[in-house]
């Protein structure tokens, strides 16, 4: 028997061989190492004098190449495929080998074999064609490990970007694979991967911690497990709010992932931002908030509710005769009395200065009357075991909410605040008659007599404030000489006051006035305290402070009325929070400066803080003074020696530069920008509000105050609308654009009092991203201004919002669109309409009844509709409309978020946000084809969202070549020029005849 000579045959020793090949396939080999470790591999079956391969990536551009040879003449790979394609004939015989798998060209193997040695023999091309296929190998390695890299850096990229902790571990054995830079830095972590996890993120711990939630979700059957849970840290003291989930890691394997929010201020800011700090309820906003909960609530559940209103009694008398402090410790006490006889689901809140509200959950009226009058009683102890000089008492109204009216909760408190008003003008009788007792036998008073003819007069002649007094039964004021001459009044005694007086208030103010003196007129208040604006003789505007006091007769009615009206800015010059000098100087000194210096150039700049109302409703309007006040005082730091600083209304500053040029305002903004551009903290509290600023050049923009300061708060409005923290100075585009925008606005008043003339709807396809099968579209609302012609969404929408036009123009929207949905969905039974809401729609209390009823009338399934919100909305409002969202869920509709990624991408918002459908924005589309990032974002965003159950839809898909590159992305919907612009009802409907739809038509 022939034996087989196996040392014979360059294929055999080829594999020989093969273990010579670990250096290729080492990730830490360099490619000059892996060339020379193939070239030696090949060596020992075939005589090679050259080796060069060329590694090509997923867009078949050159990724890697590596040469090995003899000489450095012919050493570039560019020359060795030179000579194979057919250059000067080379000293050795070439091949070059293509290197494919399943059909792709991954890239070239070159080879060059001595002259000498013979031509290439079948053998050895056999040989050849087996290293081939394990290049094959090395390339598809490397290209996925390229891949991972390029993932593992984006990847790496967002998470160190996210403001959330980011870690994940092997849920087995608790090793941390991966952590990005915000959760290193927040736990003083340099290299963490590979340590345990509850060794250094907990302290103390000897093993896994007891509250670990990963051996619940390995127990979970479902595919994606994930829970929300609150943890306190052992080892940095704060507080985290933790998204905890199983996914799937790069190698395959499944890992714990958590993201973790530092909640530690927010909890102590909602606490602050929650309750009254003098009383420890609830304060009026977030106990409003409640009581429409409530409200709604106890409706769905059909169970009894009532809703009442308590007030203080004599707090005034008690802060006049003991002091404020002491006024304080009644208010304290009495809400200690009240809140000690409720249940665990009643709640008290403080609706103003002695007011407060009381919300009885699942009780009838007689109930909530005993647990009141029991806080009489327990208010009596508590007043004598604290040793009070004065009994503090309460008068209380109540009423049982009505569950088939549908009542708001402003109107529930106007019908308590009623029923406790009965209560006080009784007392205010009691109290008329004990007056009268005492009159009758204190002697001391009837001893003392004056001229009473003659007091007014004195009163007059003695102050600078304006004495007034009004008969309460005839409804006739009599004013001093002083404010008749000032304010053009028709005389002295004036009959119809509210008429006269009324018709020289502010109409931004003349609400709050009506209601103070409405207050007087019912007899719900004996003081009168408001101050308003009111033009005077000359046509300026004048703040005016109106103090006053009623005296009642011995039945409680009003019979007198008399006080003082003091004119501030005849009086005051100061602004009492800032400090500074107050806007009727900043008008004094420009008109001043204009008159003596009329060839010298000034600049008028008004600085506003953005987001100042935030600061307001997180906190309270004290801390917001307080914000002002030390804003003051920074600009005062940087202010030049040429310029002065005012406070003029709000949140507003005047800033008046006397030369210097245009350059002058820019040079102070730059420098107080970078002050205003970090977070502050004052008191323990931490607030962020940057500073905008529009400013107006004399003489080139105007030649008097009036136009100068309106030009300068025209382009503070502008610095606002164009993203806000920047300075504007004036041009007459601003100009135009404001008398635009205000004639816009009448316009649009017009077409919605005319039954929306002008108003349409288009409608744009949501196509299935792999067929391209219609499966629902997006609503727009279109404007055909009737002198302006059409008008964009992005202007005029702006414009809806800012008038309040927002709410009449949104339902008819809505309602539109529900009409045309109904006749959709008998075609197409799995069509989705998508409709855009203003953040505005949402903040009425009865838009969600609205859209309930028309949805009821128009019979159309809730499940068809969706309600799309931009992501910034979602995002800053997740906390305080998380019953809202809940409750817009819970009627069938789904809630999209849209914009996705240009505001405040985040995986946390993905995690918290009641989304169930992501739109990612156009942004992420445009210039796909030159940008792997944007791809990666978007495969990274539909991987995410997929494993959470959120549905994506990609939007501005414009060519057929970003078609072809996402649409194998995994997306749900594509929206976008491609498949077809927004249309007309009648045309959506002849586009969508044609069945499947062909794109680019």
């Amino acid at each position: 028997m022939q034996q087989c000579n196996r040392g014979q045959g360059p294929l055999y020793q080829l594999y020989e061989g093969f273990l010579a090949l670990r250096p290729l396939f080492s990730s830490d080999s360099s490619p000059r190492q892996r060339v020379g470790c193939l070239a030696e591999f090949v060596g020992h079956s075939v005589p090679v004098c050259r080796v060069a391969f060329l590694r090509l990536d997923s867009a078949q551009k050159p990724a890697e190449a590596a040469f090995w040879g003899e000489s450095q003449e012919d050493s570039a790979v560019e020359e060795m495929v030179r000579d194979i394609l057919g250059g000067q004939t080379p000293p050795y015989s070439p091949t070059l080998l293509p290197i494919e798998r399943e059909g792709a060209l991954l890239g070239f193997l070159y080879l060059g074999k001595a002259r000498e040695r013979g031509p290439w023999t079948e053998g050895e091309r056999a040989a050849l064609g087996s290293l081939a296929d394990i290049l094959s190998l090395f390339f598809v390695q490397q290209g996925r490990m390229d891949d991972i890299r390029l993932q593992s850096f984006i990847f790496g990229a967002l998470m160190d970007s996210l403001e959330a902790n980011i870690y994940i571990t092997d849920p087995q054995t608790d090793r941390i694979l991966y952590m990005n830079r915000t959760m290193k830095e927040a736990f003083s972590l340099k290299e963490p991967e590979g340590a345990i996890c509850w060794q250094v993120l907990q302290s103390g711990q000897e093993g896994r911690c007891k509250f670990c939630p990963v051996q619940l979700l390995l127990q979970d059957p479902s595919d994606n497990p994930s829970c929300v849970w609150e943890e306190h840290n052992s080892r940095t003291g704060r507080t985290y709010q933790n998204y905890d989930s199983l996914v799937q890691w790069v190698d395959g394997s499944r890992v714990h992932l958590q993201q973790s929010l530092d909640i530690t201020e927010r909890k102590a800011l909602f606490q602050a931002a929650s309750i009254d700090e003098l009383t420890g309820v609830r304060n009026r906003r977030s106990g409003k908030k409640a009581l429409v909960q409530s409200v709604w609530a106890a409706q769905r559940a059909a169970l009894p509710l009532v809703v009442g209103f308590y007030d203080v009694n004599s707090l005034k008398q008690i802060n006049d005769q003991y002091g404020h402090l002491e006024g304080d410790r009644a208010l304290q006490l009495t809400a200690r009395a009240v809140t000690s006889q409720l249940d665990s689901a009643d709640y008290a809140f403080r609706l103003s200065g002695d007011e407060f509200c009381l919300v009885f959950w699942n009780s009838d009226e007689a109930a909530a009357r005993t647990k009141i009058e029991a806080a009489k009683a327990a208010l009596s102890a508590l007043a004598e075991e604290n040793g009070l000089p004065y009994q503090p008492d309460f008068c209380y109204g109540l009423v049982q909410v009505p569950l088939d009216e549908g009542l708001g909760a402003d109107e529930l408190l106007a019908r308590a605040d009623e029923q406790m008003y009965r209560q006080k003008r009784l007392l205010h009788i009691q109290r008329a008659e004990e007056r009268a007792a005492v009159g009758e036998t204190d002697e001391s008073v009837e001893a003392f007599t004056y001229d009473k003819d003659r007091l007014y007069d004195a009163l007059v002649q003695s102050t600078d404030d304006y004495v007034y007094v009004c008969n309460m039964k005839t409804g006739t004021f009599r004013y001093p000489p002083a404010m008749v001459e000032e304010f053009d009044l028709p005389c002295e005694v004036v009959k119809n006051a509210a008429a006269v007086w009324g018709s020289r208030i502010h109409p931004h103010d003349k609400q709050a006035f009506l209601e103070s003196n409405q207050e007087i007129e019912d007899g719900r208040t004996s003081c009168h305290n408001i101050e308003y604006r009111a033009k005077n003789r000359r046509g300026e505007w004048v703040w005016m402070r109106c103090r006053g006091h009623v005296e009642r007769d011995e039945q409680g009615e009003p019979v007198l009325f008399a006080g003082t009206i003091a004119n501030l800015g005849r009086k005051n010059k100061i602004d009492h929070v800032t400090g500074l000098l107050n806007k009727f100087v900043f008008e004094e000194d420009v008109n001043h400066f204009l008159q003596e210096r009329p060839d010298q150039s000034l600049s008028v700049m008004v600085l506003g803080l953005d987001e100042f109302k935030r600061v307001n409703d997180l906190y309270d309007r004290v801390f917001g003074d307080e914000v002002l006040r030390i804003t003051s005082q920074k600009i005062q730091t940087f202010l030049p020696s040429n310029a002065t600083v005012y406070r003029l209304d709000g949140d507003e500053f005047g800033v008046i530069f006397s030369g210097g040029g245009r350059a002058a305002p820019e040079q102070f903004y730059s420098a107080l920008r970078d002050v205003f551009s970090r977070q502050q903290e004052f008191s323990g509290r931490r607030y962020y509000c940057t500073l905008s600023a529009g400013s107006a050049f004399y003489p080139d923009d105007g030649n008097n105050y009036l136009d100068l300061f309106k030009y300068a708060s025209y382009s503070l409005e502008h610095a606002k609308a164009r993203g806000k923290n920047q300075l504007v100075p004036f041009s007459p585009s601003i100009l135009l654009s404001k008398e635009r925008s205000l004639d816009l606005i009448e316009h649009l008043r017009t077409s919605v009092e005319r039954d929306f003339e002008g108003f349409s709807l288009a409608f744009q396809p949501q196509v299935d991203a792999m067929t391209g099968a219609l499966r629902g579209a997006e609503v727009l609302a279109r404007w055909q201004c009737a002198d302006y012609g059409p008008v964009g969404p992005g202007e005029f929408i702006p414009l809806l919002e800012e008038s309040g036009l927002i709410h009449p123009v949104g339902r008819w929207i809505f309602a539109s669109a529900i009409r045309t949905c109904s006749r959709w969905v008998e075609r197409l039974p799995d069509f989705s309409l998508s409709i855009n809401l203003s953040y505005l729609q949402l903040s009425q209390p009865d838009f969600l009844p609205f859209a309930r009823q028309t949805l009821l009338d128009m019979g159309v399934d809730p499940a068809h509709i969706v309600l799309e919100l931009t992501e910034s909305y979602i995002a800053s409002s997740a906390d305080a409309m998380s019953q809202t969202f809940e409750e817009i869920r819970k009627m069938g509709i789904r809630l999209a978020m849209d914009d996705f990624g240009t505001g405040y991408s985040s995986l946390n918002i993905l995690k918290r946000a009641p989304a169930d459908i992501v739109k990612i924005d156009r942004d992420f589309v445009k210039g796909i084809q030159n940008s792997r990032f944007d791809a990666t974002f978007i495969r990274f965003i539909v991987a995410l969202c997929h494993d959470v159950g959120i549905h994506v839809c990609l939007e501005g898909v414009e060519t057929q070549e970003e078609y072809q590159i996402v649409r194998p992305m995994g997306l749900d919907t594509i929206q976008g020029f491609y498949f077809a612009r927004p249309m007309a009802q009648q045309d959506f409907e002849r586009w969508a005849a044609l069945g499947r739809q062909q794109p680019g038509n």
